[in-house]
């Protein structure tokens, strides 16, 4: 547990919006240090550039997000859907208090049932444990809304991973056991790149499907894309952790 809360202080205090955040303190704090004010200059520059449309494009095309999943034309081989959780909405009052989920993970679920429905293939869900007494893990919160929501069926529940190396370790652990080793792999496409290398790190033989492209227009840049917005800060929060991530698990895991 310390060991998370560590790991994500430093991921606040880096990435978006904290690490320019911490530039702008302490550029303010020492601004009368000779040489230090650029600190403030910079701080700014990359608070204005993290909220442009324009950087989101940029950084998606940085990035391998394979192309749309094609049902009719996709590989046949595939033996089961597996999909990554993302987003808890711990105890939900207008859900009686219960755990539920959030946008992401909803996503995440929506396509996997509509993927099942045309596929006909059983479905894995791999979603974090279990953070306090009492509380139900992502994977057995998709399970209960895929099945009772969206009417399709989970056949197995990994609920011990923390993160996106641990949901390919702990799945294909199951997976093995159930002798499947072709998976349609779901997720968003900002986030495919590094779960597809760290599922086929495991030994599978997989499928992206990913989901939410964030550029779905033309390349061109509009007016629009070079004014802020509060939707491209959260998306290029999630490129820019995306893109860290990858490398950071190339260095520690592969």
């Amino acid at each position: 547990m310390l060991k998370t809360v560590i790991l994500q202080t430093v991921e606040r205090l880096t990435l978006l919006p904290g690490g320019p955040i911490l530039l702008l303190i302490i550029g303010v704090v020492l601004w009368r240090i000779k040489g230090i004010w650029w600190l403030a200059v910079l701080a700014t520059l990359l608070l204005f550039l993290v909220t442009l449309p324009s950087t989101t494009r940029l950084l998606w095309s940085w990035m391998d997000i394979p192309a749309p999943f094609d049902p009719e034309k996709s590989n046949k081989q595939a033996q089961a859907i597996v999909i990554i959780g993302a987003t808890r909405y711990s105890r939900a009052p207008e859900y009686g208090g219960r755990d539920n989920l959030a946008g992401l993970g909803l996503e995440r679920i929506r396509y996997g049932a509509w993927l099942q429905k045309r596929t006909r293939l059983p479905i894995l869900v791999s979603g974090r444990g279990y953070r306090a007494p009492g509380e139900r893990s992502e994977a057995r919160i998709m399970r209960d809304i895929l099945e009772n929501e969206f009417g399709a069926q989970v056949s197995w529940l990994e609920e011990k991973s923390h993160n996106t190396y641990e949901n390919a370790r702990y799945s294909a652990a199951v997976l093995e056991r159930a002798n499947i080793h072709r998976i349609i792999l779901v997720t968003h496409a900002y986030h495919m790149p590094r779960a597809l290398e760290a599922f086929e790190h495991m030994g599978l033989e997989v499928t992206p499907a990913p989901t939410v492209y964030f550029c779905t227009f033309g390349s061109e840049y509009a007016f629009l894309d070079w004014l802020p917005e509060n939707r491209a800060l959260l998306r290029n929060r999630l490129l820019i952790h995306e893109i860290v991530g990858r490398w950071w698990y190339r260095f520690r895991f592969y």
